[in-house]
């Protein structure tokens, strides 16, 4: 579970950096720019088999 938990930690933290850039709630953060973000960051949004 370990995995998970930095994968979440890492968009939250994430999502809190845009959040208060942009000056919004995090439900606020636009999905396509934090997309972006996590993308480049290697970070792995979809589990593929």
């Amino acid at each position: 579970m370990e995995p998970v938990f930095m994968i979440l930690g890492q968009s939250a933290a994430t999502a809190a950096c845009f959040a208060i850039d942009d000056r919004c709630a995090a439900q606020n953060v636009d999905y396509q720019k934090l997309r972006t973000r996590l993308l480049a960051n290697r970070q792995i949004l979809v589990w593929k088999r």
